[in-house]
């Protein structure tokens, strides 16, 4: 696996162990081993898009808040193909709570 923690990008070797314990190897550095075992044991990601304006062409770009699960993408990027948003909207603003049942909200990332 490598790192993407930094610019570094460190091969590492992860090992799900038989009592369920994660070995790591090869990190440089502490947030290595984590990002390595949380990615083995729960993926997130977070994801960036698109959402429509009610009555114009350019799209609001926005986030999700904090990292989802990954087998979740999918179900969040079709909530955002649903989305139309009413103008003005700034930056932070929740235009999806809770998306897709994650816990998590999509929020604006342009003031329009």
């Amino acid at each position: 696996m490598i790192c993407i923690n930094c610019p570094r990008g460190c091969e590492m070797d992860v090992e799900k162990r038989d009592n369920g314990e994660v070995a790591v190897s090869g990190n440089a550095c502490p947030r290595g081993e984590a990002y390595a075992k949380s990615e083995l044991v729960n993926p997130t990601r977070m994801v960036t898009g698109l959402v429509r304006i009610a009555g114009m062409r350019k799209p609001l770009p926005v986030k999700t808040k904090t990292a989802i699960p990954k087998p979740k993408i999918d179900d969040v990027l079709f909530a955002l193909h649903q989305t139309t948003v009413q103008l003005p909207v700034k930056i932070g603003d929740v235009i999806i709570p809770n998306v897709a049942g994650t816990g998590v909200d999509v929020v604006a990332t342009a003031n329009m």
